[in-house]
């Protein structure tokens, strides 16, 4: 009965309705977004792969740089340990420094570098979308419980860009000019959403003489930033690594297929991650307000495996309909198999990333390192052995392997938590 009392609360509660309204925001953009990616893909022919790649550069660089100073930040934020305005002024002027830094020595060895004119203007635009990437301000909305309002602001976007996309490009375009369009895009918005923060009472963005004060954020966020680092290479080392490890002439065009995959990977784990910015926000202003905390926990990590079941069965059962009038092109066939295969290992990492969260609002932030570790460094192990002999299906299968792992390992230490906190309070 006790089950059933929770649930009942959580479908009447501000949780399920914030999660509701960034989630159908979230769709109604990742439509438009993944028939955008589409049309690209057919624009760019030869060329889409070296786009993903360059992406994919940027925001693995954005990862390293990041320093876990975005959920240190959140955490804060949501617990109100911190003033808001000082924090505010010190995340933004240290992100300033880290990426403003990264991107002009970035753009100093492509320019020194033996690269052809499309190669040059390629890495530049990645160059524009890793400044974007860092200078986000999802935390800030995510820590003041105000996702739907971001949700809103990254939906307009997001279908600003696929529309340009559909009406302007034609096959044939310029390698990277899909890149360029989202990068100035989303440069537009993220500086006039930085503008209207400044805006507020008692901010100001950019304070140097806060600087000193700024290493004891960072050293808080070394554990987050290992575990993001972690987890972005999980995610990221199958596009960056399938083309140079498929040799064999049978996996001809593997990378183009997976290129695919991935991107239509990452517009579902974008509304995913949406989803899961309102529930970790609010696990940590559960860890410090509610005494059921440990039961609310496993109650939406159910509710997650429950939905990523049925979205990724109806998925797999519909893909020899839908895909071919996705992809018509034949090089893209052979990831039809695997789509839901690769979705669902979103829903896995969204719900290791709950557990992940709720180590991380009793500061157990050590553990989650833990956590990923092994299941990561495993999984790129086997790419090496596993991807010349399999190609795609090795590649997506490692990665969803990998996922499971980190989940498994997180359920374990979540218990662990748990069973120390109740003898704590004894």
């Amino acid at each position: 009965m006790g089950i059933i009392k929770k649930i009942l609360q959580f479908s009447k509660g501000k949780l399920l309705k914030d999660l509701g309204l960034t989630m159908v925001l979230q769709i109604l953009a990742r439509i438009f977004q993944m028939v955008g990616v589409i049309h690209v893909a057919n624009c760019l022919g030869e060329y889409n792969g070296e786009s993903n790649k360059a992406l994919a550069t940027a925001q693995y660089l954005q990862f390293i740089f990041t320093f876990g100073l975005d959920i240190v930040a959140v955490r804060h934020l949501a617990s109100k340990s911190f003033k808001f305005n000082e924090l505010i002024s010190n995340v933004f002027t240290i992100r300033l420094i880290f990426y403003g830094g990264i991107s002009i020595l970035w753009f100093i060895s492509l320019f020194l570098s033996d690269l052809t004119e499309n190669e040059f203007q390629l890495w530049c635009a990645a160059i524009l979308n890793l400044m974007v990437l860092g200078m986000n301000f999802q935390w800030v909305f995510q820590g003041f419980q105000r996702m739907p309002m971001f949700s809103l602001i990254q939906s307009i976007t997001s279908i600003v860009i696929a529309i340009y996309f559909l009406i302007v490009f034609k096959p044939g375009i310029m390698m990277g000019a899909d890149l360029w369009v989202m990068g100035i895009i989303q440069a537009l918005i993220t500086t006039g959403a930085w503008v209207y923060i400044q805006r507020q009472p008692d901010i100001k963005l950019i304070n140097l003489n806060k600087v000193r004060h700024l290493w004891d954020l960072v050293i808080e966020g070394m554990p987050n930033w290992i575990f993001g680092l972690l987890y972005n290479t999980l995610i990221t080392f199958g596009m960056l690594s399938i083309k140079n490890l498929t040799t064999s002439s049978q996996f001809n065009h593997h990378d183009d297929s997976y290129g695919n995959l991935s991107r239509i990977a990452m517009a579902v784990q974008a509304i995913l991650a949406f989803g899961g910015s309102v529930i970790y926000t609010r696990i940590v202003v559960w860890s410090k307000e509610r005494d059921d905390f440990f039961m609310r926990v496993p109650l939406v990590c159910m509710g997650v495996i429950g939905v990523g079941v049925i979205v990724c069965s109806i998925l797999h059962w519909l893909y020899p309909w839908y895909y071919p009038i996705l992809f018509p092109a034949e090089i893209y066939q052979s990831g039809g198999p695997f789509l839901a295969v690769m979705i669902f290992g979103r829903f896995l990492g969204l719900t290791s990333g709950i557990l992940v969260w709720s180590l991380l609002a009793y500061h157990r932030d050590w553990v989650a390192v833990k956590c990923a570790l092994l299941p990561v460094l495993l999984s790129v192990a086997l790419h090496f052995y596993f991807v010349p002999l399999h190609g795609l299906a090795a590649t997506t299968l490692l990665y969803v392997g990998g996922e499971l792992g980190l989940f498994l390992c997180c359920i374990v230490a979540f218990v662990f938590m748990k069973q120390n906190y109740a003898k704590e309070k004894l």
